[in-house]
Parts: structure tokens; sequence; C-alpha cells
């Protein structure tokens, strides 16, 4: 009995010292961003002249979360309520990368806004997508990183845990980049669960406009998902504060990316008795246990005059909770979280969701026209 109890008193101690010790390797290791950080502008030609953004002229962006080129129609993520962690292959994962860089050269745009783009992944088994993607549209981009970590111990599988993760948010564009910062959003998770999380932020690239002394103020973002809703909050106030002061210095803004929040357009709020609130979203939660994304609140945005761009009539995001069902449509779970925000001097001409079926990932891509005034 003495050494059956010594036995399981060694494992224990084992256990707890391995334990520590990774805990306290992701301690040493984490990543920790400045606030505000300058970036690399890559890529650019050699001896190339300065591109001026045009007034007057139609300009078109997309905005896409590519989903680490991992979150195709195939598959389903645990934090979605699904199992998976990671594609099944390196072979799936470039053939989502493939079909991802297609659609981005297919759309011809002047501006991609691209998010979790990984670099050198466990989780995408090495692949770098955002070369890949710049070597496709062949222009100047840049990258923030916004989740690094030396080895994501989830999900609680070996064949499916995440491992090593660099991955972020990039910018891809032939104007020409003046300036481009990577601005630390602020709120994390609790401690130790920050040590392996992302550390969201914007990608703030500013652009000289053909005429002007302004700037085009372009803003990627990619706000949290899985908080209790105070994070977002707090990201959204900082998004606030960027854009107030860019506006304030004359400039035209445009801000694009995953809010994480569902658009005004989508959601209808309706404040009961005892201050009740009912959210009644275009694309229904079919589950109370599934995971939803809260109202992204219009009202300092219209007060300051910035307009939404978004196209309802399509769903953006898709939950993971299972493989995309492509025989009963309705038994998908959809959202509208991704699309556009833009300052009061610029005129939208046409925002669409392309509908892609989340046939490389679990979002589909959107495409705003407009004209700096």
């Amino acid at each position: 009995m003495k050494r059956a109890l010594k036995i399981i008193l060694t494992l224990l101690i084992v256990i707890l010292v391995l334990g520590g010790g990774f805990i306290l390797t992701l301690q040493i290791f984490e990543y920790r961003p400045a606030d505000s950080t300058n970036l690399t502008i890559e890529h650019v030609p050699v001896g190339s002249n300065t591109t001026y953004v045009p007034t007057g002229t139609t300009l078109k962006i997309l905005t896409f979360n590519t989903g680490y080129a991992s979150l195709s129609q195939t598959e389903d993520f645990v934090m979605d309520g699904g199992v998976k962690g990671r594609m099944d292959s390196q072979d799936l994962v470039e053939t989502n990368i493939a079909g991802i860089a297609d659609i981005l050269e297919s759309e011809a745009a002047d501006f991609y806004l691209l998010q979790e783009v990984d670099t050198d992944s466990h989780r995408s088994y090495g692949t770098n997508q955002y070369e890949y993607y710049q070597t496709s549209l062949s222009t100047t981009s840049v990258l923030a990183f916004n989740y690094r970590c030396i080895f994501v111990p989830f999900p609680l599988s070996f064949s499916q845990m995440m491992g090593k993760v660099n991955s972020g948010i990039a910018t891809y564009t032939d104007y020409t980049t003046v300036s481009a910062t990577r601005e630390q959003l602020p709120g994390s998770f609790s401690w130790p669960l920050r040590l392996a999380n992302l550390k969201r932020a914007l990608l703030i690239t500013k652009y000289p406009i053909d005429g002007s002394d302004k700037e085009l103020v372009m803003i990627n973002v990619h706000m949290s998902a899985y908080d209790d809703g105070s994070m977002r909050a707090e990201e959204t106030e900082a998004l606030q504060s960027y854009m107030q002061t860019e506006i304030d210095a004359g400039n035209y803004v445009i801000v694009g990316g995953d809010f994480n929040q569902t658009f005004p357009d989508a959601v209808d709020i309706t404040t009961g008795s005892n201050d009740t609130v009912t959210y009644d979203y275009v694309y229904p939660l079919k589950d109370p246990t599934f995971w939803q994304a809260p109202p992204l609140s219009e009202d300092w945005f219209v007060a300051n005059g910035f307009q939404f761009g978004v196209d309802i009539t399509t769903p953006t995001c898709r939950l993971l909770n299972h493989p995309y069902d492509t025989v009963n449509l309705d038994n998908n779970q959809y959202y509208v979280i991704d699309g556009f925000i833009v300052s009061s001097n610029i005129t939208i001409s046409s925002v669409e969701t392309l509908d892609k079926e989340f046939l490389y990932s679990d979002h589909n891509p959107v495409v705003i026209e407009l004209v700096l005034n």
C-alpha cells in the first residue's frame, strides 16, 4: 500500500513539475508587443514612383478573414463546439491557400485587408500564407502579428493541438504606403490563458492622396471573439479613438475587417419590460448555447458621421460547430460580422458579400466600392 502511494505521489510531483515548467516556458517566451510599433513596408518595387490615391475615382477594397487556410467547408473548430484544431494534411491547407489566392486575384481590388494569415504555424503545417498571397498579387504588403506563441496546448488532443502559432493581419496594395503601424488594443484574458492567446491589434496604413495634403488612413481590424464581450467593448472604444484622431486631422478613414460583432443593419434590438433586451438577428441564433456575436453599437459612429459598409443579403461567417452542411443550408449557423466603416468624406458606391459558400474559409469575402470626395 505504501509503495502504491509513493508511486502515485511521485507521478503527481512529476506532473506538477512538468506542468509548471511548461507554463513558466510560456511565460518567458510570451509575445509582448509594444503599444505602438512601426512596421516594415515590404515588397516595394525598386525605383518605383509614388502612386497617389485619387479622389473622384472608384476604389475597390476587399476584406477577408482567411481562417489561416484551415477552416474550410470540411472543418469544425473546438472553440465553436467542434473537436478539431487543424486540418488533416498540408495538401488540404495548400489547396485552400491556392483557392483563396484565386479569389483575391479575380477580384482585382485596389486594397486587400486580410485576417488570420499564418506565416509559420504548426496548425497550418508551416505554410507561409502571407508570402504566398503577396506573390500572387505582386503588391506592396504589410503584416502585423496578433498571435504568436511557441506552443498552444489546445485542443487537448495530440493530433489536433495547434502547437506553434505565428499569425496576423495583412494589408496589400499597389498604392504607395507612407507609414504602417501596429497599434495594440486594450484588454486581455486572465493569466495563464493570456500566455497562449491572441494579442489583438489594429494595422494602420497611410497613403498620400493626389492633389491633397491629406491622407487615406486604412485600418485593418480583427477583434476578440471568445471573451464575455467586455474586451470587444474596450477594443471598439480604442478603435473609435484612433478614428477620431484621423478625422480631426481631416483625413479619409476606412476601417475594414472582422469585427466579431454583428453590424447594426443585421440585428434589431428591442428593450422590453424590466429593461430586458432582445436581439433579433437577420440570421437567427439557432441554439442559445451557440457562440453569439453581440451587436456593434452604432451610436458613436453615426454621431460622428461614419457610414457602415455591409451587405446583409449574404452571411459573412459561419459557426464551426460542424462541417458546412451543403445539403441543408438551414442547418448552418450564420453571422454578419465582416465589413467596413468609412468616414463622411467618402461616398459608398456598393457593398457585396461574395457568396463563396465557405469553400476555403469559415468567412466570405466582402467587397466595397467607394469614392474619396
